[in-house]
């Protein structure tokens, strides 16, 4: 149950970015709102070029440099490589804005992401140390503080001092620089007694740079289709998708996310310890969890989308929204399904070179079917280009999975959270909510009284059993039972 513990790391950055989302579609119309997801697509196209290898490696890496008493070579590698791809980005941006001319606001503004997307680079940084150590409440803290705090700032200033989208970056950068600073003397005792590492390095790199490539690709192929939105139907027509997709994305995905915040190291220590036997059988463990909560997840978020659209978002977007977030569910739930279970077969044997095979097709795909459909159907056909990618991706990725590594899947428990989540889906739809606040909180508690109801009774994803066991360990603290 160590997995679902640091849940909240996730799901408070989640509340967040709803309420955020529920501000500043009421405050920014269509057109600006499509400026700044434009920007934050770049922002995240350079993470993933440029910065992500950097916490990959400290993740993978990290149980390996405990075990060989080489964590502050690590430290000190790690950081240093931080410092060489800041450079990088530095003068990548300087180029580009030479290249291309833009107007001051526009320039201005680019500067503002690309602080933003260092500062957050060590800040993530310090988070994944934190994290690889399985330390919660400080990688708590830190998460859920970055959040918080970039969210009070980015909305004061986009409220009350009307700086638009550069307010909420500015917010963004706040929330990061205060994670660095309150870490900096963990920072500093981190060099203590370590050097740079050329060999440890290439390593590193060589684990690392193709999972960056993936990703990279992965950005393509989930911000390609809005260069192309902003191409073929403009900036009003980028700000309804960008919206649609923020919200459906970050409702299915931060479920995985916050699953895997603690699934992913426990199964790297796993096979680090204890061997390939041991990590299938962690695997599973994950598995069984992460489909016990993802799969009503979504499924809720399908049924209620529409009382989303009119509860969270302005009058502007809440119709195309409405319409949009269900089919964008279904792709991003292929897309997490398989970044967050079946390409960890890759990582384990280091054969990360095999995830540029699914993500290359499936980054061609999307762009091709986003030029074919967007000028013919509209948003939608975006859309229908991202399912059509992912689909592509997972069946690539699970046939490599069953190749070379083959992690068990745990269709039984599967097959019965499918079943309860049809269950609870029906009984939403039959009381027929009203598309209010009232409506939207009543089917989150009507849905998950039915669900954890059929949990409890069928032991899906063995968690009755895992709680009973909790109950147990904690009963020697807690004292007899009361007669």
């Amino acid at each position: 149950m160590k997995i679902l513990s640091f849940a909240p790391a996730y799901l408070v950055p989640l509340i967040a970015t709803l309420i955020g989302l529920y501000v500043i579609t009421r405050i920014l119309p269509p057109e600006q709102y499509g400026i700044y997801a434009l920007v934050m697509s770049l922002m995240a196209l350079s993470q993933a070029a440029l910065f992500s290898w950097l916490d990959i490696g400290t993740k993978r890496f990290y149980e390996r440099a405990i075990r060989d008493g080489q964590l502050p070579v690590l430290n000190a590698t790690i950081y240093l490589g931080l410092g060489f791809s800041t450079v990088v980005f530095v003068l990548a941006v300087l180029v580009a804005l030479h290249v291309v001319r833009l107007a001051p606001g526009y320039e201005a503004l680019l500067w503002v992401g690309a602080a933003v997307t260092v500062t957050r680079q060590f800040a993530t940084i310090s988070k994944v140390f934190e994290l690889a150590t399985l330390s919660r409440t400080r990688y708590l803290m830190m998460e859920c503080g970055d959040s918080l705090l970039g969210l009070v700032v980015g909305l004061a200033l986009l409220w009350f001092a009307g700086l638009g989208p550069s307010g909420i970056l500015i917010g963004m950068l706040a929330g990061s620089v205060t994670v660095v600073l309150l870490d900096i003397g963990h920072i500093t005792a981190r060099f203590r007694g370590g050097h740079f590492d050329w060999g440890l390095q290439r390593e590193i790199v060589g684990f690392a740079a193709p999972i960056s490539i993936a990703s990279f690709l992965e950005y393509i192929t989930s911000s390609s289709d809005r260069l192309l939105v902003q191409y073929f139907l403009g900036a009003e027509a980028l700000g309804r998708y960008a919206v649609s997709y923020s919200i459906a994305e970050r409702a299915v995905l931060s479920v995985f996310l916050a699953l895997s915040v603690a699934s992913y190291p426990l199964l790297v220590r796993a096979f680090e310890r204890d061997g390939l036997q041991a990590a299938r059988a962690q695997a599973l463990q994950n598995a069984e969890i992460l489909m016990t909560v993802a799969l009503p997840a979504w499924g809720g978020f399908m049924m209620a989308s529409g009382h989303v659209a009119a509860v969270l978002v302005g009058s502007q977007y809440a119709e195309s929204a409405a319409q949009l977030m269900p089919p964008i569910a279904i792709a991003v739930f292929f897309f997490a399904l398989r970044s967050h279970y079946f390409s960890h077969a890759q990582h384990l044997l280091n054969k990360t070179w095999g995830l540029l095979v699914p993500a290359v097709p499936a980054a061609a795909l999307n762009a091709l079917l986003n030029i074919i459909l967007l000028p013919r159907v509209g948003l939608i056909g975006a859309v229908w280009a991202s399912i059509a990618a992912y689909v592509l991706g997972l069946a690539i990725s699970v046939w490599q999975s069953w190749r070379y590594l083959p992690l068990p899947f745990p269709f039984r428990e599967s097959l019965k959270a499918a079943a309860a989540t049809g269950i609870m889906c029906l009984v939403i739809w039959a009381a027929d909510f009203p598309r209010n606040a009232m409506g939207l909180i009543g089917m989150v508690a009507v849905g998950g009284l039915v669900y954890g109801l059929l949990v409890l009774a069928f032991d899906i994803g063995r968690l009755r059993t895992a709680m009973l066991y909790l109950r147990r360990q904690f009963r020697p603290v807690l004292g007899p039972a009361r007669p």
